[in-house]
């Protein structure tokens, strides 16, 4: 399936294209996204400034590429470099366009192009993100950080038995059946199978933040039939996101609004979303004042729950604040089909 940046789609069909001019900002932050996702770090991610920037980091970090897999060190983001970048087994790989469309053979429709802004403010865009209980919800795991607690874990699990049950055996279940089926009706149980307060199991064969589960998520989240299932269990949840944003909250019109809500809505459930705009709507105000006042309304929940100054506080004003000044989006209204 093509990307849809036509300089790549003729390079992966054509290795004798002309490489990609290095002032091709879209194209180069997609081969930036799939270096980082064979290792290459200090790259800039989605959201940075510099993302698409063609700077000496990529360029080393291409060079270095060529060289590992026999290929003439050009420097440059030429057909068999490209080719590779996509073909060859990524060791990290995170949920960009080229990935997503080449590699996964996904459509990278609109909706999942926001959605993948989301993505990397929760997991820096890795399919083998993962939260250990850090914030007292059990197991976090995958692009969007499925909670085990709220019952959203065991949502993308229900879709990687429904995309590959011999899979979720072999890997989930260790070899064994019927330690697959027993975690999908832990997950299923109240709460996620954890203690609502704090977190933790209440069965210990299905202690999913300690070993071996760490590993055995780690590598579900490199199978290819799961990664698919987390970007089509994500592109369905951000579709309702998105038409409840659209017909409850007048103000949302451009991409940037609606990533900022989609953001909220994965960080707070719809409902919370819902509250938080509810309590932050004002007469007369912008868009972009409705934003800064959810914003700070997010913060301020957060921080009542984690404390003031604590690390959940901190990441969320930050990805509040970067929604709202990345040149990746855009202030123009945008029409969802």
């Amino acid at each position: 399936m093509d990307c849809g940046i036509v300089a790549l789609d003729r390079l992966l069909s054509d290795a004798t294209a002309p490489p990609i001019p290095p002032d091709a900002r879209e194209a180069v932050s997609a081969v930036q996204a799939l270096l980082i996702g064979h290792g290459y770090q200090g790259l800039p991610t989605l959201l940075a400034p510099s993302c698409g920037t063609f700077g000496p980091r990529t360029q080393g970090a291409l060079r270095h590429f060529q060289t590992t897999h026999q290929l003439a060190m050009t420097g440059a983001m030429d057909g068999p470099t490209v080719q590779h970048l996509v073909s060859e087994p990524a060791d990290a790989p995170i949920a960009s366009r080229l990935y997503v469309a080449c590699v996964l053979n996904v459509e990278f429709s609109l909706l999942v192009r926001l959605a993948t802004v989301t993505m990397q403010l929760e997991g820096g865009g890795y399919f083998s993100a993962a939260n250990w209980n850090t914030d007292r919800c059990g197991l976090s795991f995958g692009l969007i950080q499925w909670a085990q607690r709220p019952g959203r874990l065991h949502e993308l699990l229900a879709a990687f038995n429904q995309a590959d049950p011999a899979q979720l055996v072999a890997i989930l279940g260790a070899g064994q059946a019927d330690v697959a089926q027993g975690l999908l009706a832990h997950t299923a149980k109240p709460n996620g199978g954890v203690d609502p307060a704090t977190g933790r199991t209440l069965d210990p064969r299905f202690d999913l933040v300690s070993q071996p589960w760490r590993n055995r998520f780690l590598a579900a989240g490199h199978e290819k039939a799961f990664q698919r299932a987390q970007i089509m269990t994500a592109q369905a949840a951000f579709s309702t996101s998105a038409q409840h944003i659209r017909s409850t909250m007048p103000l949302i019109t451009t991409e940037r609004g609606l990533v900022f809500m989609l953001d909220v809505a994965n960080q707070f459930g719809d409902a919370g979303a819902s509250r938080l705009a509810a309590n932050a709507a004002r007469p007369g105000m912008t868009e972009a004042d409705f934003l800064a006042a959810v914003g700070q309304a997010s913060v301020a929940a957060v921080t009542r729950q984690y404390g003031d100054g604590s690390a959940a506080a901190r990441s969320t004003a930050s990805r509040r604040d970067t929604v709202r000044t990345t040149p990746w989006l855009t202030d123009t209204p945008v029409a969802l089909s």
